[in-house]
């Protein structure tokens, strides 16, 4: 049996974020993940301009390709808006193994199945044992399974794919420059589908927060994207090789179950995932980061208070609050709504308002306003 002070299950940008944070400190690390890296793995890989500051190095020391975008295409009830905003896209493919190289941990391809608590250690399939244990395998992380409570929040769907086609082909087909996303809101705001172009590669999905419902808003998606010719015609049969996948948004309730007995969450695993626009990778490095500083500091109890206190994650509970009272406002107002007449001009800037905010939350940017918030969570 090989022993190291912490071993990381997962490989993808949460764990190495961790892996990294330990082995700075000179503990010995082992990341243990089923795949071989460099892997395909689902993702759109939105990166939101906070993360090179996260990451301490900056976007042209990154190796890999890298897409910037200063505008966000949307489509809300029939109507497109332009708006500025600004942001990056990577392949997962090429990001994750960039993260696992540099994070200075020894790497196994290891399908963790078995983990048991013995004598103060965590022992992986009686092959591995530490003292510290970091689930970082995403929305079925076996230490999820194994040594936390299950969520009581349910997760959304997404369906995607991401595909090779000729450069000059997707070039004809963009809705904007290259890099630049395309997105549709869904009519009930309840998901939304998106069309990246990446020079020689396209990124194409949906999500929906209910997941039975992300079949259809695939279909939908898809021929949107089809009649609206932003996809090149000879990369249609494609479309056939969607796959689903699920994973679960910020929820404030989360944070209770981020570590137990030396044990922690990080990521999908834990269910970080900003709330209104499902993006992921950000709070997987930043939850990563704060998993390795509580750890390496002697205080694992302390994990909770700095996922809590983290500005990032301040601004995920109040946008998860907002979120929850828009919803239930919605629902008590619809059939009154339906009664009631309403300018065609407040419908027009409402909508407008909508889709700007929506492409302006994915820059990452701090939610404006402090005091402001304050107060607006207080109320809520």
């Amino acid at each position: 049996m090989q022993s190291f002070d912490a071993i990381v299950i997962g490989g993808g940008p949460g764990g190495s974020s961790c892996a990294a944070g330990l082995s700075k400190t000179g503990m010995r690390v082992a990341v243990l993940d089923r795949a071989r890296f460099p892997r395909v793995k689902l993702c759109a890989g939105w990166l939101s301009s906070p993360l090179w500051d996260l990451l301490e190095t900056s976007p042209e020391s990154y190796p890999g390709q890298l897409w910037p975008w200063k505008r966000c295409h949307v489509h809300y009830l029939g109507k497109h808006y332009s708006t500025r905003s600004s942001g990056y896209f990577i392949r997962r493919y090429e990001f994750d193994d960039w993260m696992l190289s540099a994070s200075g941990a020894t790497v196994f391809r290891h399908p963790a199945k078995r983990i048991r608590r013995e004598d103060g250690e965590w022992i992986v399939d009686g092959a591995f044992r530490a003292e510290y244990l970091v689930g970082a395998g995403g929305t079925h992380c076996p230490v999820a399974r194994t040594v936390f409570p299950r969520k009581t929040s349910r997760p959304v769907g997404a369906q995607e794919l991401e595909f090779e086609a000729a450069q000059t082909d997707i070039a004809a087909a963009r809705i904007g420059e290259d890099g630049e996303p395309e997105l549709v809101l869904h009519q009930d705001l309840a998901g939304y589908s998106w069309n990246i172009p990446k020079s020689t590669w396209l990124n194409i999905g949906c999500g929906t927060v209910d997941p039975k419902k992300v079949k259809g808003a695939w279909s939908e998606a898809r021929e949107f994207f089809q009649d609206q010719q932003h996809v090149p015609t000879s990369a249609f049969s494609e479309l056939e090789h969607a796959k689903g996948h699920s994973y679960f948004l910020f929820d404030p309730e989360h944070l209770h179950d981020c570590q137990h007995q030396n044990a922690f969450l990080v990521g999908d695993a834990l269910g970080l995932a900003q709330p209104l626009t499902a993006e992921g990778i950000m709070p997987a490095i930043l939850s990563g980061r704060l998993c390795a500083q509580a750890i390496t500091r002697r205080e694992p109890w302390s994990y909770r208070s700095r996922l809590q206190s983290h500005p990032i994650f301040a601004d995920y509970d109040f946008l998860y609050r907002m979120r929850e009272k828009v919803s239930s406002m919605r629902t008590r107002s619809r059939s009154a709504a339906a009664n009631r007449p309403s300018s065609a001009l407040l419908k027009r800037l409402t909508n407008s308002a909508i889709a700007s905010g929506f492409s302006w939350m994915f820059s990452g940017r701090p939610v404006p306003g402090r005091g402001l918030r304050r107060l607006l969570r207080r109320a809520l």
